[in-house]
């Protein structure tokens, strides 16, 4: 997560016991969408964030919204998440926060108790989190009113749309005050967002930490094109020379199990799966065991992998390219953190998989990688399968994304460093003149 260090936590407007609480967690310093967003969020300003996975968003709402509502009584903050796991992780982060001034936090979510999540909202907690499903549920046993809601955030709102929340958000809303704050964070403003903004917010303050097409050093990435039956032998390759905690993709929950079976009966027995028809209880053991070093390999897809977050991942492989260009940030962003060097590879299948590794350069803002036969050459030089190197001269030098004595699948193509360095920006402008527009129509 990038910081900046010529910002100090002390000039955002949070007062001194909140300051003391941030530097016992180790904060030193605000990361770009903190530095941006805590000082409105504070006002009770309705904010929207676009911002990457792993920029510091959760933060960026718990600490002003605990610090604006510390010394009130009753529930007044609800935050809505797109799953279980996440929801889990904000209401911890939040409970490290609040606990502190005496504020209670509830977390209700599918799969945990219903009775005790009943008992819990009767004591009128002054932080509820939840996923969209379960509060309606609540909703419609009477379980809990939300005449009493003052901030209402949004937690990765892209997500929530993404996966059919829609109608029970609204449900939600239609229930609070239209006097209140909302808070909106994305990953992107994507139309379905751009439409929930304008049903919810009021006039909001746009935080975009806008992507730069600039190298980032702390990520090597790689592409293997490579047909889909010869894909478990690479992955078995790198998990050979990988030693350290291992995170893979999949497109869908048959596949972690598949995977994962695969992968045991090779003999390589340290690997866990999560897919969202798993059991609460197994799904909670799954991230708690590979957290804890129990297991250094975990299979995910796209919305369980965004539930789990772990600063000490050495390797992201793609197993399958994301359906969305804008996943393969997110995937990737699970490595190279805290300014550890990380590795990424993605396995791309020829003919199938051309057009999103095209999308997934042009986001990059690079050029396409050669495709398999093209004869081309890639911005980094690509790997070759052209004989014995006695009879091709000397040696280049080695590659930092190229892995030392494994031999590699053919035609392969290494993809350049260039996951977006992420810079604070405060406008309205480009893609956010539509929510303008909306806003200055309604």
């Amino acid at each position: 997560m990038d910081t900046n260090i010529n910002t100090n936590w002390s000039d955002l407007g949070l007062s001194e016991k909140m300051l003391e609480l941030i530097a016992e967690a180790g904060y030193k310093h605000p990361s770009p969408v903190q530095e941006k967003t805590i000082p409105f969020a504070l006002k009770g300003l309705d904010v929207l964030v676009s911002s990457q996975t792993g920029s510091g968003k959760t933060a960026s709402f718990v600490i002003p919204s605990v610090d604006r509502f510390k010394e009130k009584n009753g529930t007044y903050i609800l935050a809505l998440s797109p799953t279980r796991e996440i929801a889990q992780q904000t209401g911890e982060v939040f409970a490290s926060f609040a606990k502190p001034f005496g504020m209670k936090v509830a977390v209700c979510i599918g799969g945990a108790n219903m009775n005790d999540e009943k008992e819990a909202l009767a004591t009128s907690p002054h932080i509820i989190v939840a996923t969209p499903g379960r509060l309606c549920d609540h909703l419609e046993r009477g379980n809990i009113w939300l005449d009493f809601i003052q901030c209402l955030i949004f937690d990765e709102a892209d997500r929530m749309l993404e996966m059919g929340f829609a109608k029970q958000i609204d449900l939600i809303t239609e229930q609070i005050p239209k006097e209140r704050q909302t808070l909106m964070l994305s990953a992107t403003f994507a139309p379905a967002v751009e439409k929930l903004a304008r049903r919810a917010m009021n006039n909001p303050e746009q935080v975009v930490i806008e992507k730069t097409k600039q190298t980032a050093p702390k990520i090597d990435q790689e592409l293997f094109w490579i047909p889909e039956e010869r894909k478990l032998g690479q992955l078995l390759r790198i998990l050979e020379r990988e030693k350290g905690t291992v995170f893979v993709f999949v497109n869908s929950k048959e596949k972690t199990f598949q995977l994962s079976r695969l992968l045991i009966n090779k003999g390589v027995t340290d690997v866990t799966y999560i897919h969202s028809d798993l059991q609460q209880e197994h799904r909670e053991l799954a991230v708690s065991d590979f957290k804890s070093g129990k297991f250094r390999i975990i299979i995910a897809t796209d919305v369980m992998g965004r539930g789990i977050d772990v600063d000490d991942v050495a390797h992201v492989v793609n197993y399958d390219v994301p359906k969305e260009a804008a996943d393969y940030i997110h995937r990737i962003g699970r490595t190279g953190r805290r300014g550890q060097t990380g590795h990424a590879s993605t396995f791309a299948i020829p003919g199938k998989d051309d057009k999103a590794i095209e999308a997934i350069s042009k986001l990059r803002g690079k050029a396409a990688p050669p495709k398999p036969g093209s004869g081309q050459r890639n911005d980094r030089g690509p790997r070759d399968n052209r004989g014995p190197r006695n009879n091709r001269g000397p040696r280049p030098e080695r590659q930092r994304t190229q892995p030392a004595k494994v031999q590699q699948p053919s035609p392969i193509a290494p993809m350049t460093q260039s996951i977006p360095k992420e810079t604070p920006v405060v406008k309205k402008i480009g893609l956010l003149e539509k929510i303008k527009k909306f806003f200055s129509r309604s």
